[in-house]
């Protein structure tokens, strides 16, 4: 199954079990080097498949330590470095080999790296798959804040293999579906109603819906200054319950959890008709999901207050009035601090 983004000149190959077609790509630009980026755990699992794709073209493999503080200027000096001391031009490639903190690193340095590297995606899982390895937003942590520094760039060819989903654990599948229930509050309710109804699920057919999804919003916004925000539906919470928890929350998870606050806290505002951020709840039960996370209100906003969305010190934030239907709401600091109360208080 392809999707071609024409707009910014990608296409997304999304099929099981796909290695001929990755490596047909490889070997159509054999002519040029590619440095793969990968964490350690990732690579030593697939290093035998990745000698097999890279067989017969020059490769180098940079790896790093598995988690989200990788995602800092010294990793991202140590990746400039090696492929300076390789000798990469810029008809060279980066392939990113990894999940969401390998492809927002992989995508910086891409950017960066001689003003512009082609980049290839290989997301390896299903959060990565749905959401970082396209839409070309990247970037590395600073001062304690996430993606405090990144840019906008675009991938050239993004390849989509479910069949990594079989070497995840259920905690990282369901932090994925965790990113496309949003999807699905956001804009399509019959996605929610697969994900909350079906037990086997279709991962050709999600991903492919949930993508749909996110390049809608994507599409004439690059630049994440309109529509696109709405992509950002339980994230500004998100970020910060990723902070506080030092990461032992995911990004599925965090969103998860702050799509819940938002849904609450609309129902409340009577902007929702019904209470249908119980049903959700549910829902992430159902995955084993977590519903809630304890924290101060003020701490919160501290970290909030560094969100790169914020303009005359208000923000903008997504509230949903029902599954598949979302509104925008530019608020204050003190009107966020209430709402973010509503949504916490059950």
């Amino acid at each position: 199954m392809i999707l071609n983004v024409e707009e910014n000149n990608y296409e997304i190959n999304i099929k099981n079990n796909n290695d001929i077609e990755l490596r047909d790509y490889i070997l159509e630009n054999k002519n040029r080097k590619f440095a793969i980026i990968s964490d350690e755990n990732v690579y030593f699992i697939y290093r035998n498949k990745l000698n097999n794709l890279l067989r017969e073209v020059d490769s180098y493999i940079f790896t790093f330590p598995q988690g989200e503080n990788s995602k800092s200027f010294k990793i991202y000096e140590e990746i400039l470095k090696f492929l300076s001391d390789n000798d990469f031009s810029r008809g060279d490639a980066i392939i990113s080999f990894g999940g969401g903190v390998t492809g927002d690193i992989s995508g910086y340095v891409a950017s960066t790296y001689l003003r512009g590297i082609d980049l290839i995606s290989v997301p390896t899982t299903l959060l990565s798959m749905i959401d970082s390895s396209v839409g070309g937003k990247n970037g590395i942590n600073f001062n304690g804040l996430k993606n405090q520094i990144g840019s906008f760039y675009f991938p050239s060819y993004v390849h989509i293999d479910y069949d990594f989903l079989k070497t995840l654990d259920k905690r990282n599948i369901n932090n994925g579906l965790a990113e496309i229930f949003k999807y699905s509050v956001l804009e399509d309710k019959n996605l929610y109603l697969y994900l909350k109804e079906n037990k086997e699920l279709d991962y050709e057919q999600i991903i492919k819906k949930s993508l749909e999804i996110k390049l809608k919003y994507v599409r004439g916004d690059e630049k994440d200054k309109g529509k696109r925000q709405y992509l950002n539906l339980g994230h500004t919470i998100a970020h910060g319950i990723e902070g506080l928890s030092n990461y032992s929350i995911n990004h599925g998870e965090a969103v998860g959890i702050g799509t819940i606050y938002m849904a609450r806290a609309s129902y409340k505002m009577g902007l929702a008709k019904e209470p249908f951020y119980l049903d959700l709840i549910d829902s992430y039960k159902k995955y084993n999901l977590p519903i809630s996370y304890e924290f101060c209100t003020k701490d919160i906003l501290e970290i909030i207050k560094h969100d790169k969305k914020i303009k005359d010190n208000k923000i903008n934030i997504i509230l949903p009035t029902e599954i598949g239907s979302c509104t925008n709401k530019l608020v204050s600091f003190e009107e966020l601090e209430k709402i973010i109360n509503l949504g916490k208080e059950i």
